[in-house]
């Protein structure tokens, strides 16, 4: 069951990643959080009687510090995505937000199966490959395959790996929180990740309102981001943190 439920995570983040990043080809990545975090989370919120819970100091804790984590996450990669082709930017992002909590599961005494050693280093591997580039054909010359492919440079996929370790250490922060907590721990995790936003858009002056199809957009990636984080929180529940990283970064 948590397998599959890291399979949901990751169909929903991947199909978030995309919708909002074409939003943040058109204005700033601040502009596009300013409306798909809010979104997001009075969804959650409004699903909360589904997946009832108490907050601990500790699961209040590590909610804000997720929110936080992830707020830089989902920031830098959308700038990222505004600068560079998506199926470079993506991939790398994964990869690193997979490895991190793969290292903190182990930290924390996760003892995967051979086979999910063997799994774990599959779904790396698998990350890697889609991101690598290809050679240039028989008469085609690197530059020409840059224009078709694209290139990402230097500060995107810095940006990039910056951005994978903030979700890597969302993901650690979830799992992290009690297990009695039902829904909170992500609910709590978008407020403060909303919240943050704010500030932020003022000072760059990104604060702008949106229409038509930037709004859908926007609201369409907080929904699907939201759904996301609900199926990782309850796959890292059912099984691994190690494991439910990697399979929700594919």
């Amino acid at each position: 069951m948590s397998a599959l439920l890291a399979l949901f995570a990751a169909l929903a983040y991947g199909v978030s990643d995309f919708v909002g990043g074409l939003a943040s080809r058109r204005v700033r990545a601040v502009t596009v959080l300013l409306y798909s975090y809010p979104v997001g989370a009075l969804l959650m919120a409004a699903l909360l009687p589904l997946f009832p819970g108490s907050v601990s100091p500790a699961t209040l804790a590590w909610s804000l510090a997720g929110g936080g984590a992830g707020f830089v996450g989902v920031l830098l990669m959308y700038t990222a995505l505004g600068l560079a082709p998506m199926n470079v930017i993506s991939p790398v992002t994964a990869l690193t937000s997979a490895a991190v909590p793969v290292v903190a599961g182990v930290a924390y005494g996760e003892r995967p199966s051979a086979g999910a050693w063997i799994g774990i280093a599959l779904g790396l591997a698998a990350i890697a490959m889609v991101s690598r580039s290809p050679d240039p054909a028989p008469g085609e010359s690197p530059t020409d395959l840059a224009v078709l492919h694209g290139r990402a440079s230097g500060r995107a996929i810095a940006l990039a790996l910056i951005a994978g370790v903030g979700f890597g250490a969302y993901f650690i922060c979830l799992a992290r929180a009690d297990a009695d907590s039902g829904l909170w721990p992500v609910v709590l995790a978008r407020l403060a990740s909303s919240a943050l936003t704010i500030p932020v858009a003022l000072r760059m002056r990104a604060i702008h309102r949106l229409g038509g199809s930037l709004l859908i957009l926007a609201g369409a990636s907080g929904v699907l981001d939201a759904a996301a984080n609900l199926f990782f929180l309850l796959a890292s529940r059912e099984g691994l943190l190690s494991l439910a990283s990697v399979i929700t970064s594919l």
